[in-house]
């Protein structure tokens, strides 16, 4: 099987391509290549198996929203790959840190008004934020709420399971259903706005 799948992709800049139409077995190949390297460097990292899955959802729409957006742009000799992997990585380093802050956070004595490079920043993501809620209102509730449970409230599969009333596995490709689908109308949407 992987023989078959690296022979998909000739090259990295090919992947890039395919990632960029939004080809779906592209997706498939980076989470068939890169899901058990990064599990295994989650739970060396302070995590485990739901960790590892969590972070790598995260990491991987990180990435794809970035590609979709312009925000990431092919670099002769990059490996796609190791960027994703990093993105990956990031969103649990930062999971990481966030949870040691949360035991010890303090205001700041005096806040810092924001550069005109990040007013124009928030506006961009604001827009982009925006095509993704239009994505999700043309879900249907389930799927809606799953999704809003997952990567805004981000609650783990195990509450979402509890609330749905399904075993953990079944929520697992719960989703990635309903994570495919918001990828679809989101394509659309911004298609549609002009992204």
């Amino acid at each position: 099987m992987p023989a078959i799948r690296s022979a998909l992709y000739i090259s990295q800049f090919a992947l890039y391509e395919a990632l960029r139409r939004g080809d779906s077995a592209a997706y498939d190949h980076l989470y068939a290549e890169l899901y058990g390297p990064f599990q295994f460097w989650v739970i060396g990292n302070s995590g485990t198996d739901m960790d590892a899955e969590d972070a790598f959802q995260k990491g991987l729409m990180n990435f794809l929203l970035n590609l979709e957006t312009g925000k990431y742009h092919y670099q002769e000799g990059a490996k796609v790959t190791y960027v994703v992997f990093e993105y990956c990585k990031k969103v649990w380093l930062t999971e990481l840190q966030s949870a040691r802050l949360r035991n010890r956070a303090a205001m700041p004595a005096s806040l810092e008004l924001p550069d005109t490079a990040d007013i124009e920043q928030d506006l961009e993501r604001m827009v982009l934020v925006k095509a993704v809620q239009q994505a999700l209102e043309m879900l249907k509730d389930e799927c809606r709420n799953l999704m809003q449970w997952f990567y805004i409230d981000e609650l783990s599969i195990r509450e979402i399971a509890e609330r749905l009333g399904m075993k953990e596995t079944s929520t697992k490709s719960k989703r990635y259903d309903c994570t495919e689908k918001l990828k679809g109308l989101y394509l659309k949407t911004a298609k549609q706005s002009g992204l």
